[in-house]
């Protein structure tokens, strides 16, 4: 099996790769999510600052536990899924000329996962982003909640603030109409989309929970802390406790990616049973990839779209 995957810290700058013969040469792909950046080529790259280095099954065994959730400090969680997927889509209509490359990687990779995920993580709770931030805010019907941001951990964590008073900001109004279209669709009506900075302060003055959906550092965190009311609770789901200091100075101080990973932590030893026995089924499929076994589950729609 050819392919070679390097990680690397999130919100890593990426070494750059040599392609002497790029006409000739598949393309890597990149997957960034709040914890890592992935590399993944289907030909060895010379890069050497990589923190770990996989390749061959090893690689293949690696990327479903990526996308099932498993190398996750929220064992078994979702959202990672839904980037893997999106992260393939952009790569397909960006560079199509490299995606016969990568089709068939991808296309296992989807229905291994789907297949693990169905066997063995479902049901075994708390293993969203949106689901551990509800339990660490836990908002009313009337609470006022701000989400800034409208990526994919916007996505996951806004249908379960849905029922409260909801705002989410994003200053693309591409993206905020993407995610509105969504949610929408899914039946969550009734949320405020706000993309006009002039209204962000008073927004951020009103709200009783912000959730900070967007990379550490950003000019956002200094808004929220000028804005903020004392009373005001936050959760940056950007960064860990270490990385948000500058906001100890806030009366409330603020909760981060650290307080959801410690009550995920709480998981009972059926779960952990259910989790090795996922681990196992990864190696075990790895192998058999490896093998040229064919391993045939149906396709829901929505994978089918990718390729089209």
């Amino acid at each position: 099996m050819e392919l070679f995957i390097y990680e690397y810290c999130a919100n890593a700058d990426l070494p750059g790769e040599p392609l002497p013969h790029a006409s000739a040469s598949p393309q890597s792909m990149e997957i960034r999510t709040c914890q890592r950046t992935l590399k993944i080529s289907v030909r060895p790259l010379e890069l050497s600052t990589a923190r770990r280095f996989f390749e061959g099954s090893d690689a293949y065994e690696f990327l479903m536990r990526f996308a099932s959730g498993l190398e996750s400090e929220i064992k078994g969680e979702t959202d990672v899924f839904g980037q893997v997927k999106t992260a393939f889509k952009n790569f397909s209509q960006m560079n199509p000329e490299f995606l016969s490359q990568y089709q068939t990687l991808f296309s296992n990779l989807f229905e291994d996962t789907k297949e693990i995920r169905a066997q063995f993580l479902q049901g075994i709770g708390g293993n969203t982003y949106g689901a551990l931030a509800r339990r660490v805010l836990n908002p009313e019907v009337k609470s006022k909640v701000l989400i800034l941001g409208a990526g994919q951990i916007s996505k996951s964590v806004a249908p379960y603030f849905a029922d409260s008073e909801l705002t989410i900001y994003n200053r693309s109004e591409l993206r905020l109409g993407e995610l509105s279209a969504d949610l929408t669709q899914k039946g969550y009506q009734g949320i405020r989309y706000l993309s006009g900075d002039a209204e962000l302060s008073e927004e951020i003055k009103a709200a009783e929970m912000v959730i900070i959906a967007t990379p550490v550092g950003s000019v956002l965190d200094a808004l929220v802390i000028s804005n903020c009311s004392p009373s005001t609770r936050i959760l940056h789901l950007g960064a860990q406790a270490h990385e948000i200091t500058s906001f100890e100075t806030l009366t409330q101080g603020a909760q981060s990616l650290s307080d959801l990973f410690a009550l995920e932590k709480e998981q009972s030893l059926f779960r952990e049973k259910q989790i090795q026995q996922a681990m196992d089924a990864c190696r075990r499929r790895a192998l058999l990839r490896s093998l040229s076994r064919s391993i045939h589950i149906h396709h829901g729609w929505e994978d089918l779209a990718l390729f089209y």
